[in-house]
Formats: C-alpha cells, structure tokens, sequence
C-alpha cells in the first residue's frame, strides 16, 4: 500500500496542483479584505467570513487527500451512488426554509450545505461512467435519451429551488458529447437554439412594425413568421440541391428543426413569465437594455461596475478598496457572487488579468490532462471538469462586468462558502487522481 501510495505522489501532475493553491490563496486573502472587521482581525476568526473559509479550505484539502487514496476503480463503482445521494438531497432541499427567495441550502447550526454545487460533480463522474461503457453510442437514440436524463433529472430539480446560475453550468456538459463522436451540427444547433432563445426574450412583449403591414405585429409571431420564411427557401433548396434518395431524410431533418424551434420560442416565453422570479425577470431586462433601474433590481450590476472601473490600471492596493469591502457596502454580496469586485478594485486591470489568465491556464491544463489519457472514463470526466470550470468563470466575470445577467453563480475558489470550495476542491482532486493512474491503464 506504501508503496502505491508513493507512486501516486510521484504521478500527480504539479502545475494543476500549483495552479489550484495560488487560486485558492489568492481567493483567501480577497475574501479576508472584502469583509475585513476592525474588530477580528486575525484570520482565524471563525466567527467571521474569512474564519469559515479557512475551515472550509482545511476540509477540502483533507476530503483532497482521502481522494487522492481511494482505490482508481471507486469512482466508476460508486458513481452512480453518489448520484442517487446527490438527487435526493436535490429533493430534499426543496422541502427547506427558503433563503432569499431560494430552497438552496440545508442549514446545519451556523454552517450551510448547498448540494447543487455537488451535483454538478456527481453528475460529471455518472455521465463519464454511462458514456464509457462499450454499450453506449452516442449515435444511437437510446444512449442519447439516457445521456440527456442524467443531465435533466438534477438540473430539473434545481430550477425549481430556483438556482439559474447552477442550471446554466448544466449547459457546459455538451461540449464534452461533441467531443466524444457527436455531430458537430448539433453543437452548432445547440449554439442556434440558445441565439433563438436570447432573440425571444430581447423582443418579449414588443411589437414590431412591417411595411406595408397597417398594424404593428407581435415579435413572436414576427420571428415564427420569419422561421417559417427560411423552412420554405430550405425546403426549395432541397427540392433543386439534393439527389432525390436523401431528400426524405433532409425533409426530416428540416421539419424536426422547425419544430424544436417553434417550441423553444413558446418555453422561452414561459419560463419568463411564469418560472422566473420578478428580481431574475427584471435583471434581465436590464441586460437587453429594455429597463434602467439604478435604485432597484439593476442596483447590484451597476454598484460592480462602479467598483470595477474605480480599481483603474494597477488598483488601490491591498485592503484599501473602498467601494467593495465590508465597512462601505457599496457592493452586495462582494464576497460571494460578486467577489470579483473587490479583486479588481484593489488589483486593478493588472490583477483582474492575472487572475483570468490563471483561470484560462487551469482550463487549458485540465483539457490537456483528460486529451492524454487512455481510459475513456477519465477523459470524459476531464472534459466535464473544464466545462463546469469554463461556465462558471465565464458567466460569473461576465455578470460582474454587465455582460451576463446577475443569476447568482460563484467564482471557483474566490467566492465565500462551503459547499463552493469542498465541492470545487473535490473536483480537482478526483481528476488528480485518475490522471496520477493513467500509466496502469493496460499495464
């Protein structure tokens, strides 16, 4: 035992590792500044944020290290174990005292546990074991409608605590179907069907005047009609363009497209007005540009971008933001979702792009170790790993600096909380290990 447990050290890949302790270092002390108190300033005030998160960090670094001495074939036994747990917990939670509007959280004494973030790990590492086995194709119906359930049951589940942040991560897992043999035509639909999604709700509730049309018409009969327009010119180029035994199979193709998008235009519209709460509805009106609400449900965005753009080229230094920290308040949530504030006001463009470059080069390197891997399994769950990774760094930045709706999502090892680091930490960890024993595989 001993001596693979030396093996395993010996095969850990350093700079991942290095990578995650300068983003969880990095994380602590902006942490520590934002909700900095006068009157707790150690560190290891446990009453305080910064005190919680050093607790946190201890665990997952601990949980890291029983991991990293887990037999290699636990994670493919007990995935789906894990996954069963995870969605209970999911059901679980919806029975809880809401928090902000939310059913997100099991409150347990002063610490709180949030099992959406562990679902995105346990569905990763189920998803890797389903789309590993020899039965599964993803050319065939059957394993897509399986692949797509894994994905759906948990992800249903959290829209109705509702967390849309969390939900938008969901979307991350496409990426790695592409790579194992899906078409890429339906990635490049997928890209189409969120575009069509975003246009619907740009022009929810809006007329649009037609020329030589008398009265202005409604924007989602508007955008069928438009649909409906190129069906008909795709529909004639088939007619003229593609040998006659193929053309069944293109009128298929064609109709199913148009129907999807028929109902993506009808659920978007629903979900609007009837599945997101009015704080959502209103934020992201202010995205489009359709409401300017300083005071109100526009406050936390433009609050950020205050703080942001005070930070300059090289920043205020080192726990003197003023803006982004726990005396002013200026920022809500400045060490949670919008931690990224005070980051960029005391480290300036000059720490903001260090900070993303650091994020890009963990995305990379994971990318890297699940392309160099013989087992399937581990190279899915790498590339469920950068997914998870991409969208939530993306969509958290962005939202900070208006170009995201604020949905509430956190920055992987900067923004405050428990479940966030453990679950992260838990995450790296895992692909640590299943790399270190990539050298076994047909050994």
């Amino acid at each position: 035992m001993r001596g693979s447990r030396t093996h395993i050290i010996y095969n850990i890949d350093p700079l991942l590792v290095i990578i995650y302790l300068v983003l969880v270092i990095f994380g602590l002390m902006t942490i520590y500044s934002a909700s900095y108190n006068e009157a707790f300033p150690s560190l290891f005030s446990f009453d305080k944020e910064y005190g919680k998160q050093v607790i946190w960090i201890l665990v997952s670094l601990l949980l890291g290290l029983a991991v990293l001495n887990l037999d290699k074939d636990f994670f493919i036994k007990y995935s789906f174990v894990l996954y069963a747990v995870v969605f209970l917990l999911l059901i679980g939670v919806l029975f809880t005292r809401p928090i902000n509007g939310a059913r997100s959280w099991f409150a347990i004494g002063p610490f709180s546990l949030q099992p959406s973030e562990f679902a995105k790990y346990a569905t990763a590492l189920f998803l890797a074991q389903y789309m590993s086995l020899s039965t599964t194709k993803l050319k065939e119906i059957s394993s897509r409608i399986v692949v797509f359930f894994i994905i759906a049951l948990p992800a249903g589940l959290i829209i109705l605590q509702p967390d849309a942040g969390t939900l938008l991560v969901f979307i991350s897992f496409i990426f790695v179907f592409y790579r194992e043999g899906l078409s890429g035509g339906i990635l490049l639909f997928s890209v189409y069907a969120i575009g069509l999604g975003v246009i619907t709700l740009f022009y929810q509730d809006s007329f649009i005047s037609i020329p030589f049309v008398e009265n202005p018409v409604e924007s989602n009969y508007f955008i069928i009609g438009i649909l409906t327009l190129l069906i008909l010119i795709f529909w004639w180029m088939i007619q003229f363009f593609v040998r006659p035994r193929y053309r069944n199979k293109q009128y298929l193709n064609l109709f199913g497209a148009y129907a999807i998008s028929i109902g993506i235009i009808l659920s978007a519209n629903w979900v609007f007005a009837n599945a997101l709460q009015d704080r959502h509805r209103d934020r992201i009106e202010i995205l489009f540009g359709k409401k300017l609400d300083r005071q109100g449900a526009g406050y936390n965005i433009f609050q950020a971008l205050s703080a942001v753009g005070s930070g300059g080229f090289s920043g205020k230094g080192y726990q003197d933001g003023t803006l982004s920290n726990d005396q002013f308040k200026h920022v809500p949530e400045q060490s949670t979702d919008f931690i990224f504030c005070s980051l960029s006001e005391e480290w300036g463009f000059i720490g903001s792009t260090l900070v993303i470059v650091l994020f890009m080069a963990l995305i990379v390197k994971i990318v890297l170790i699940a392309e160099r891997q013989r087992a399937q399994f581990t190279r899915i769950y790498g590339y469920c790993v950068a997914g998870i990774f991409f969208f939530h760094f993306m969509i958290n930045i962005g939202m900070v600096i208006g170009v995201a709706p604020v949905i509430g999502i956190p920055l992987p090892f900067f923004s405050y909380g428990g479940s966030s680091i453990i679950s992260f930490s838990l995450i790296i960890f895992t692909l640590l290990k299943l790399d270190a024993e990539r050298l076994d595989i047909f050994r």
